[in-house]
């Protein structure tokens, strides 16, 4: 398990670095020119709709984990609580990383150097990687292997990730490298504090 942590870790970051080094490159052009002709697909209600969506991503991420807090304390389910808390604590853990990146990379949002890209929803640090896919990526993943461990859980947790991801590229204010990182992040951020909570075997009272 130990070896496996490793290697799954590294190769996150290896993700990372060379998506890092793709986004800062000239390259990225070719993902500018998706986003426009996304947008000119849109319509206003189609584009409401994705702002709903984009902008009621905490409501689930931190929401739901906080419930599962309260009806393990309530219900004396210590594993409740445990998995809440690795979810909450790893999208602290991948929003942190993502934050410490934005700063050294200071790459700019598609619309603030493609004029033709249309800013439909807030971005308010640098764009590379996705604040939004981490927290969705790590809550995502979190919900179908932890709290609730269904296909069905499984299913509904990546449809709602993925639209999450989909609506930040469509409103402008995201490529799809700053998401494919994002993505990596929350996994990353999500298998450490997992990792750190497996050291400490749960004791049911």
């Amino acid at each position: 398990m130990k070896s496996s942590f490793w290697l799954i870790l590294v190769l996150l970051v290896s993700l990372v670095t060379a998506l890092g080094v793709y986004r800062v490159s000239e390259n990225k052009t070719t993902e500018q020119k998706l986003i426009r002709e996304l947008q000119l697909m849109q319509t206003p209600a189609s584009v409401r709709f994705l702002q709903l969506v984009s902008d009621s991503i905490s409501y689930f991420s931190l929401g739901i984990p906080a419930l599962a807090i309260a009806a393990g304390l309530i219900r004396r389910k210590k594993a409740w609580v445990r998995h809440a808390l690795i979810i909450l604590l790893g999208i602290a853990l991948g929003g942190s990383v993502s934050a410490v990146i934005k700063r050294t990379v200071k790459e700019p949002r598609p619309y603030e150097v493609d004029k033709q890209i249309a800013q439909l929803s807030v971005g308010g640090s640098n764009s590379f990687p996705s604040g939004h896919t981490v927290e969705a990526t790590a809550a995502a993943v979190g919900f179908s292997t932890l709290l609730f461990r269904t296909p069905v859980s499984a299913i509904l947790s990546a449809a709602w990730a993925l639209s999450i991801m989909f609506s930040r590229i469509v409103l402008g204010v995201h490529n799809v490298t700053d998401i494919l990182a994002g993505a990596a992040i929350g996994c990353m951020g999500l298998l450490i504090v997992y990792r750190l909570f497996e050291l400490r075997p749960l004791r049911e009272t």
